[in-house]
């Protein structure tokens, strides 16, 4: 620190966890009494200059909930920015969520403040998150937010307190590092408490609070070569400090040779700018484990495999409204379809208010997690309703084009794809045919009766397909109270389907045996296609030998068990611990499906596992009392697949015990890799053992977006991809390249409770997910490509049609090039403006990409606009499609014209 003068930033403010030791309702209660004192102090008090809500907005509506009457007068404290609200609706994790429920989230906080007068503060205030993505930055530039300020993920040791962090595009924020030993209550924990300690004559007290705080300036000082100190005085639910002018005042007295300031955090980072080039870069992500031994400076990274059901809920939530909702609403502006924008507003509202950290992470009492499975259950409502209604509003155009009378049992089935490229694969879908359907056979005696029928597309040519399953008589409501009685047949069926668009096949009665005789699985454990073939193991561990690559991949699909005594921040196992494996255990392997596209095989495992924790005056270990966990995986190869797809569905009967899955990849690389929102990152495998004496070491556990995976040199390789749910995985530094996936943790402790049953997650758990082998051109953007199909999957519905009912040919609304460029969302515009679509897209490579976008109508006009939809650089178009061009890892997003 040089001899400068300093400016010392006096921040007042508090941190309002909604939800955590108390549900919400708990904590509103505080929080009223809290906004109350904050109106009538700051009335009181003129010289108070300000206040930070937490960068938060929701705050705001809770209390007015309560309070109607005061808006008014918090009204006018906010425009006279002695309140400062934003950019938040809430301050959320950012691990476990969507790059879009982040850029909805500040949309919302932006939108909150205006309705209350201001602009959002543009801090990227993240205090208390547990970690931090990589593409965070990026994210708060497109709000016009340069700054921030963090604490977890960071030690003092490695990060000074001022630092410029990078996205991986180059974007960047001047950011404040917090103090390890207090964080966002260093001002309270290190110089109002000590102080209100002191003991002594007045005279003795003086000089010793005056060395107290020099001494803790100087050691904040310490912390950077830049001339400026932040006292940050925003604990947990703390009030404001009315004591806070009198501390300025003494202050400025104590101290005459520094500037101290008590003002908006956003004058802290402008008389940062000038020193940005002395600033050390921190690149990427941010999840360091923490070495000091201090209060505040916990990563605490186990909270990605906390209750895995609400994580799970969420990320099919997310999937509903951005790879769907918004779609089809962007799509009904040319088709005749349209839903209030409310409707998506609120869907919204209950999904983001699941996204605090204490939240979405998993480690608040078990109420808490309760509320968040109502809204959950609201954004999921809301979000099916618009779509049952979008799919009855394309039944009707069939039905206006066929007559009762000229009805037969030819049928449509119409298939839509909501992914913006082309779609050539197997699909399984249900298809419903009356119960009076009447061309059917028998085999040979009659023992069942199965309906007749052939498939073709507009062109005429037959495609094939399978039947795994018959529902006979099953009751279906196809809208409102209209109920038919129905047989349906489950198929796998080969499809083409345009890119973000809709494509018909017709299903005709057949007068012979509908049969199909080629078989994709020869053996009873083994299936292959053009690409891999499938091998299930005696121990019910599956192998994949890479037919292009020549390589094999043995040993997959295992599972391990062993204790948990941590919590929903922390995995802990007992010093007394068993880890049980699944090799060796009892199995059995059924082939189910069999066809021509597709073979099926199932595999039960039956793992005796101790039935919880005991815990006695000698300690606590594993149970001898035991429990069976049955592990049901059902293992699909398609033809023409890449990867095979699994669903796994574990009866979860014990408690406080920890299941993970086990991938040998053999795949020999110190590297590997995961997703996070907008980008991938690259991590060591193993851990740093030198952090064994630190207060949190390093745990092999860490952050991915569902996807992870490992690559040889020659970028050959395998990634295991997740549909929803599972964000843990370990990379470890084995001889077999193992990477081991979480599926889920159960914890009885709970913070200020005696224990609780809910974070136990017992009953049947659901997994999806697919393991992919790695070509050496498959791209980061093929991985996305992926899991955007398992998450977004399709949706299909058939209809009688007229014996010349001419098959449509199919449209995209939207298509995007196969290149590294990938979409986020398409959606309305927020301004209501008709005719108009915002695309987000973003490159998932180093290098920068290339690649057309075409519409589904010529276009009118195309701009740039930022995250928060304000219009940019206007950008040159064709006719019907623009060429993108986006520099590595860079987001960006368009607000598209179309002609009527």
């Amino acid at each position: 620190m040089n001899n400068k003068k300093r400016s010392i930033y006096l921040y007042s403010g508090t941190h309002w966890d909604r939800e955590w030791y108390l549900p919400f309702q708990g904590f509103r209660y505080m929080l009223v009494d809290v906004m109350n004192n904050l109106i009538e102090d700051l009335e009181a008090d003129p010289a108070y200059q300000s206040f930070h809500l937490d960068g938060q907005t929701i705050v705001l509506e809770d209390f007015i909930e309560v309070e109607p009457d005061k808006r008014q007068r918090l009204q006018k404290l906010i425009t006279d920015e002695r309140v400062l609200i934003g950019p938040w609706y809430v301050m959320p994790d950012e691990f476990l969520l969507s790059g879009e429920s982040l850029i909805r989230n500040l949309m919302m906080g932006h939108e909150i403040s205006k309705q209350w007068g201001v602009t959002a503060l543009k801090y990227g205030y993240i205090c208390d998150i547990f970690g931090h993505i990589a593409q965070m930055p990026q994210i708060f530039n497109q709000f016009s937010i340069e700054y921030a300020l963090l604490g977890r993920g960071t030690n003092e040791h490695s990060f000074k307190a001022h630092f410029r962090w990078q996205s991986p595009d180059g974007s960047e924020c001047i950011t404040y590092k917090l103090e390890d030993q207090s964080g966002y209550g260093a001002f309270s924990n290190h110089i109002v408490n000590p102080v209100s300690k002191l003991l002594g004559s007045k005279a003795e007290v003086a000089k010793q609070k005056r060395q107290l705080v020099s001494d803790y300036l100087d050691k904040e000082a310490e912390r950077s070569d830049i001339p400026v100190i932040l006292l940050i005085d925003a604990g947990d639910h703390a009030p404001l400090r009315k004591e806070t002018s009198e501390w300025l005042q003494w202050l400025r007295k104590a101290f005459p040779d520094d500037d101290v300031k008590h003002v908006n955090i956003m004058e802290m980072g402008k008389e940062l700018l000038p020193y940005r080039n002395q600033m050390p870069v921190k690149q990427g992500e941010i999840n360091e484990t923490a070495k000091a031994k201090a209060e505040f400076v916990h990563l605490i990274t186990h909270t990605l495999s906390s209750r895995y059901p609400l994580k799970k809920w969420n990320d099919q939530c997310q999937s509903l409204l951005e790879k769907w909702i918004e779609p089809m609403l962007a799509w009904g502006q040319f088709t005749g379809f349209t839903a209030q924008k409310a409707y998506v507003d609120l869907a919204y509202k209950y999904l983001i208010q699941n996204h605090p950290h204490d939240s979405i992470c998993g480690c608040s009492i078990d109420q808490v997690h309760k509320d968040m499975e109502y809204r959950f259950a609201q954004t999921e409502q809301i979000g099916r309703e618009i779509a049952d209604y979008y799919m009855h509003h394309e039944r009707q155009q069939y039905a206006a084009v066929s007559t009762v009378s000229s009805v037969t049992e030819n049928r449509v089935l119409a298939i839509y794809n909501p992914l913006p490229f082309a779609r050539s694969e197997v699909i399984t879908l249900d298809v419903d045919f009356p119960l009076a359907y009447s061309s059917r056979y028998q085999e040979p005696f009659g023992y069942e009766t199965i309906n007749s029928f052939k498939i073709f597309d507009r062109d005429g040519a037959e495609h094939v397909y399978s039947v795994s399953s018959i529902v006979r008589n099953l009751k279906v409501r196809r809208h409102h109270s209209q109920v038919d009685t129905v047989d349906r047949y489950r198929l796998s069926l080969k499809v083409d389907m345009p890119a973000m668009g809709k494509t018909e096949y017709s299903i005709k009665p057949f007068a012979e045996a509908s049969r199909y005789l080629s078989r994709i699985s020869q053996c009873e454990n083994e299936a292959e296609n053009e690409l891999i073939q499938l091998t299930i193991n005696r121990d019910g561990s599956i192998k994949i030998y890479d037919k292009l690559q020549g390589k094999l991949y043995d040993g997959l699909i295992s599972y391990l068990d062993d204790g948990e005594i941590g919590d929903g921040w922390f995995h802990v196992n007992p010093i007394e611990d068993q880890l049980i494996t699944s090799i060796g255990a009892a199995c059995r392997i059924e082939r189910v499906e069999n066809g021509p596209l597709r073979a099926v095989f199932r595999v039960t495992h039956s793992l005796k596992v101790p039935a919880g924790i005991e815990r006695d005056n000698y300690g606590m270990r594993r149970s001898e009392q035991e429990e069976t966990l049955t592990i049901i995986s059902v293992i699909g190869l398609s033809i023409g697949a890449a990867f095979i797809d699994v669903e796994t569905t574990i009866a979860n009967r014990a408690k406080d015990h920890r299941v993970r899955m086990k991938l040998p990849t053999g795949v020999d690389s110190t590297i590997y890799f995961v997703n996070q929102p907008f980008c991938f990152v690259e991590r060591k495998t193993g851990i740093d053992e030198s952090t064994e004496h630190w207060k949190e070491c390093e745990v092999p556990e860490k952050q991915m977006g569902g996807i992870v995976g490992k690559r040889r040199g020659d970028g050959s390789g395998i990634a295991f991809v997740s549909a929803y749910g599972l964000h843990e995985c370990a990379a470890l530094n084995d001889d077999r390249g193992t990477i081991n996936i979480t599926l889920f943790r159960g914890f009885q402790t709970t913070i200020m409770t005696n224990g609780e049953l809910g974070g136990q997650i017992l009953g049947d758990l659901q997994f999806k997910y697919a393991i992919s082998i790695l070509q050496p051109d498959t791209s980061y953007a093929d991985l996305i490509r992926l899991q955007d199909r398992l998450q977004a999957g399709m949706m299909s519905f058939s209809m009688p049609v007229s014996t010349d009912y001419q098959l449509e040919e199919s449209t995209s609304i939207l298509q995007l090039g196969m290149s590294n460029i990938c979409l986020s969302i398409l959606k309305r515009p927020e301004n209501g403006e008709p005719n108009t679509m915002v695309v987000r897209l973003y490159n998932m490579s180093a290098y920068t990409a290339v690649t057309p976008l075409t519409c589904i109508r010529p276009i009118v006009d195309a701009f740039e606009v930022n995250f928060n939809e304000e219009k940019g650089h206007p950008i040159a178009f064709e006719e019907n499609s623009l060429q993108i061009e986006l520099g590595p890892w860079k987001i960006q997003t368009y607000s598209i014209k179309l002609m009527k």
